[in-house]
């Protein structure tokens, strides 16, 4: 028998099949049981995405690494199968093609278990219709491209199953015999989808003669209309059709009852939905927030906001770009989504803020505030997990404010402001937090607007004062120096403590002018000791550097020119800086102090082993002194620990060459452990609290 009359082979099938899909114009997927394992060139391409990133990809699955135009493909692609819905128009945004991708699924294999998915591109739609070949001579049937693939399945002796439609599946605009003109593609209503071209009947097309005119041939557009609300029709019930809120809801995926209003089957997403994350927007959320509260406040029945910020997202963009900011959102957007349920509804509300609006979070408020405190944990902790962009792989944080939606008359507004006060003091506390609303915290939020107005009228009627706090040598008790603490003494002749207020100048970005103030004021006191006799060759006054002042570009200028214009020398001067500067970016940091430890000045790390240093750090950073949080000197005559600690810390200390000052020594038990371990030199009110300069004068004198 000769090869031409033999059958092929089932080696030449497989690779006939092959070369005819890696050739193929249209994008094609292959999964089975829900896990991509083939693809085709041209899927790559109008994707985006590499083969590697494709195949083993699982519909059920949304790893953070994947590409975005995936993750979206799959999620649409799973909205289609639970509808039932086998073609629609897809638009991949996210820096993708603006035009639409026709999707065609198809389910074959046993119990279809396989889907063959077909991507076309819009040029490719708008040639589909005519489906010609090039030789008028060849009869070549107007299949669909899934059909073929199919086709070619069977070919290639694979499990393929009938792959005719299933009973339930919705198709619009199927071929009719009589007309041969080309099916509309199915388009739902959901999830954004918008209707494959439909074209436009002819001018030139007459009836045939003895053929009336029929109902058939409608006005440009009517078929896309129709298939719209004939879609709108199967996807809800008969008696949620004129609920306009129904329609919101089901677009949104989630169920949050509402009261009916007319039916617009032209519902427009863009107002509804977030564009980046396809997640409802703020005016979503405000409709389905005030269905909620219309339901009425009972202690049976209580619902909750949480209102979700991603801490110090602003780096990112900086530092990365918005493209990059983009796709992390819409990841994260992701994570977010699948965290909830049938009672709840995820939006976003502006750049890194979503919120979640949960109905029947508990029965009573201790269970309600459970659950939230649980819910918002969860949620934290799936934001927390490595999220991959390209080369690039961010650990994110987020603080949570939650707000019981316990009170009669509550206006959404009102409800959504509750939970951003919560929010803001979730952050005051630090990053990653989570804080509920009440009253007293509306009352702390109001107290600080009141600071922060009075703060700034005192910084322009100089109502802060300079006081000095000595600092002792533990071998001899001599004063060998002081540290510049600021006071803020008011109108009213009251003394502001410095927790309450230094805080708000940071955060005001006061504290720049201030510190600028507190430097000039500080060269000024050592320049009248210095002329007064009472300072040593070998004392120094030290000066807190916050780290937004450390940022400033023209703190070296500042520095330089106090010190010309007092005629100091920088030796006198130390700079304290906190454990909160050394997590910034620490070549950026370390080059800034050695401009300024070139012009002969000091520095040290105040309130060492409380924050985020190591000892590493003191390898790498130019310290010259160390200072010990006053944690662990309260006890360290009773407790074992705090001086096993400070033991620690004074031997690496030593091994690095810095020396080591106490801070908050209050007694003479304290002290003599110091003296034992040999520390060098204390602060604290064992000797004297902070005190005014011509006071410390004094001290001096003594």
């Amino acid at each position: 028998m000769s090869f031409a009359s033999s059958p092929p082979s089932n080696n030449y099938k497989l690779e006939l099949y092959q070369s005819l899909l890696e050739h193929s114009p249209f994008g094609t997927l292959v999964f089975v049981y829900g896990v991509c394992v083939e693809c085709n060139p041209r899927a790559e391409k109008i994707l985006a995405c590499g083969r590697r990133a494709l195949l083993g990809s699982s519909l059920q699955e949304n790893p953070l690494d994947e590409p975005l135009a995936l993750i979206a493909l799959k999620q649409e692609v799973n909205t289609a199968l639970e509808e039932g819905v086998e073609r629609f128009d897809w638009q991949p945004g996210l820096g993708h093609s603006e035009e639409n991708i026709a999707l065609d699924i198809r389910l074959t294999g046993n119990g279809a278990s396989e889907i063959i998915i077909t991507l076309l591109e819009q040029q490719q739609v708008g040639a589909l219709p005519e489906a010609q070949s090039p030789d008028p001579s060849i009869d070549v049937p107007s299949e669909t491209i899934g059909e073929a693939m199919v086709e070619m399945e069977e070919q290639a002796d694979a499990p393929v199953a009938d792959a005719s439609p299933r009973p339930d599946t919705f198709e619009l605009g199927a071929v009719e015999e009589s007309s041969g003109d080309a099916g509309v593609l199915a388009t739902p209503a959901s999830h954004g989808r918008v209707p494959a071209a439909v074209p436009e009947p002819s001018i030139e097309q007459e009836p045939s003669a003895g053929q009336q005119p029929s109902a058939q041939q409608e006005p440009p557009g009517f078929v896309q209309d129709q298939a719209l609300k004939t879609v709108i029709k199967k996807a809800f019930a008969p008696d949620e059709l004129d609920s306009r809120s129904a329609v919101l809801e089901k677009l949104a995926g989630r169920e949050i009852y509402a009261p009916h209003h007319p039916l617009n089957p032209d519902l427009d997403r863009d107002i509804y939905f977030d564009a980046l994350t396809q997640l409802p927007n703020r005016q979503l959320l405000i409709e389905s927030l005030r269905d909620c509260l219309a339901d009425g406040v009972s202690d049976s029945q209580l619902s909750a906001l949480l209102l979700i910020d991603l801490d110090q997202f602003k780096d990112i963009n900086d530092s990365w770009g918005h493209d990059v900011g983009d796709r992390v959102l819409f990841k994260v957007g992701r994570v977010i989504s699948s965290l909830i349920d049938e009672n709840m509804l995820v939006a976003r509300i502006s750049g890194d803020e979503f919120v979640l609006l949960v109905k029947r979070i508990g029965d009573n408020p201790e269970q309600a505030m459970s659950d939230g405190q649980s819910l918002a944990e969860k949620i934290q902790t799936s934001i927390s997990r490595p999220i991959a962009d390209g080369e690039n792989e961010f650990t994110l944080t987020a603080s949570v404010g939650i707000a019981l939606l316990d009170e009669s008359e509550l206006s959404p507004e009102r409800a959504l402001q509750y939970a951003e006060t919560a929010m803001y003091e979730a952050k005051r506390k630090g990053r990653n937090g989570i804080a509920f609303y009440d009253r007293s915290i509306s009352d702390k939020a109001q107290h600080q607007v009141g600071m922060n107005t009075r703060l700034r009228k005192a910084v322009d009627n100089q109502e802060f004062a300079l006081y000095v706090q000595p600092k002792i040598a533990i071998d001899d008790g001599r004063v060998v120096g002081g540290e510049a603490l600021l006071r803020w003494i008011n109108t009213e002749r009251v003394t502001n403590m410095p927790a309450e207020f230094i805080p708000l100048l940071e955060a005001s970005g006061l504290i720049v002018d201030v510190g600028h103030w507190v430097i000039r004021t500080a060269c000024e006191y050592v320049r009248s000791f210095l002329d007064a006799g009472l300072w040593g060759d070998n004392m120094q006054m030290s000066i807190n550097i916050s780290p937004r002042q450390f940022n400033d570009p023209e703190l070296f200028e500042v520095i330089e020119h106090s010190l010309r214009s007092y005629e100091i020398d920088p030796k006198y001067l130390n700079f304290e800086v906190t454990e909160n500067l050394i997590i910034e970016d620490i070549d950026a940091v370390i080059k800034k102090m050695q401009q300024i430890k070139a012009l002969g000045s000091k520095f040290s790390i105040d309130d060492f082993g409380i924050g985020y240093s190591s000892m590493v750090h003191l390898k790498r950073l130019p310290f010259d002194l160390l200072k010990i949080d006053r944690e662990f000197i309260r006890n360290i005559h009773s407790d074992p620990d705090s001086r096993g600690v400070v033991e620690a810390i004074l031997a690496v200390s030593r091994q690095y060459g810095l020396e080591v000052t106490a801070e908050g020594v209050e007694d003479v038990d304290s002290l003599e452990v110091l003296r034992t371990v040999g520390c060098d030199t204390y602060q604290g009110a064992y000797f004297s609290m902070p005190v005014p300069v011509e006071q410390f004068r004094s001290l001096l004198a003594a």
